[in-house]
């Protein structure tokens, strides 16, 4: 039977921890092609050069009584009153769940921009986005 995956079936997790207030995630791949035409030819030819990867997510801010703040472990990467390091990356998995198959894209990531925000008669809201850094840890689409 055929499966239309829709935004339920969506699932971000940061460092291993599935978010549980996250309203949408996204991922665009890239690929640098060299071109490697000489003179005398009349069809460009290419080779691959460098692929990378960023994306972007939404998630809403709260505190689930226990002290849990999902947005908050995106956002302490990059709001900080220190400098950021070549360590604060985050490790993310975006998922897609089919019954008990979980279909994953996984990579390390730097959070390079936050939007938090707060207005009258909305959800206080941040919206992160990421750029990978090396090649994807794991992928399983």
């Amino acid at each position: 039977m055929a499966k239309v995956y829709t935004g339920r079936d969506g699932r971000l997790l940061i460092g291993g921890t599935e978010q549980l207030k996250v309203t949408n995630w996204s991922l665009t791949g890239a690929l640098e092609v060299l071109e490697t035409t000489t003179l005398g030819e009349y069809q460009r030819s290419y080779v691959p050069g460098v692929q990378e990867f960023s994306g972007s997510a939404s998630l809403l801010y709260y505190n689930n009584g226990s002290g849990r703040n999902d947005a908050a472990t995106a956002l302490k990467n990059i709001l900080k009153t220190g400098s950021v390091a070549d360590t604060d990356t985050v490790s993310l998995q975006l998922r897609l769940v089919e019954g008990n198959t979980n279909h994953d894209i996984s990579l390390t990531a730097y959070i390079t921009d936050v939007t938090y925000s707060a207005s009258v008669g909305e959800v206080s809201s941040a919206q992160i986005s990421f750029r990978a850094t090396g090649a994807l840890t794991g992928v399983t689409i």
